[in-house]
């Protein structure tokens, strides 16, 4: 089994899966992070999910954000929801450029070994999954036990992301049987 640390979380793999933490390599850290400005020319820090997973068994290439709050509470004024979509979208942004442009060794292969894996990925996926892993501290009210609607957070993924991925998942702990991984 593969053991991946993110933040203070372990994501758990079968051994043949290719899995990475693109926003560690050097070409997304030297390339693309800070390097964005908006449409008034202020500079807007490109973000990446945590992970990028390929599933050899059906080719499927999973984009992985997790977050969790249960000891920390959430500080930023975006929406859960919109981060996720929008670290999504720039590391679209930035998956392609790192595969193909990042540096090589004197044998053709990727210098970094992050980057090699994400090369082999792009070239084995037949289809893309957005995965959201949101933990929230339980409030104490049966009304509305969360301070974020998983359900409502979805339907904001799925309607901004459908056109990659029409089924994107919000999952929790409850929810983790979803995915073909384990979180600890």
């Amino acid at each position: 089994m593969k053991n991946i640390a993110v933040d203070s979380r372990s994501f758990e793999f079968d051994d043949d899966w290719l899995v990475m933490k693109y926003d560690s390599t050097p070409y997304y850290n030297h390339q693309f992070k800070g390097k964005r400005k908006n449409s008034k020319g202020l500079k807007k820090e490109m973000r990446a999910v945590d992970l990028i997973a390929l599933n050899p068994d059906d080719g499927s290439l999973y984009l992985v954000e997790s977050k969790d709050y249960r000891l920390y509470s959430r500080q930023k004024a975006e929406s859960p929801a919109d981060e996720f979509v929008h670290k999504v979208l720039d590391t679209l942004t930035g998956i392609l450029p790192t595969a193909l442009c990042s540096m090589r060794d004197a044998n053709g292969r990727h210098a970094d070994c992050q980057e090699e894996i994400l090369h082999r990925q792009l070239h084995e996926a037949q289809k893309m999954r957005l995965v959201f892993q949101f933990e929230q501290p339980q409030k104490h009210s049966k009304l509305f036990p969360h301070a974020y609607d998983p359900a409502d957070m979805q339907n904001i993924i799925r309607r901004e992301l459908g056109m990659i991925d029409p089924h994107a998942l919000v999952i929790d702990a409850n929810t983790q049987r979803k995915v073909p991984w384990g979180v600890h």
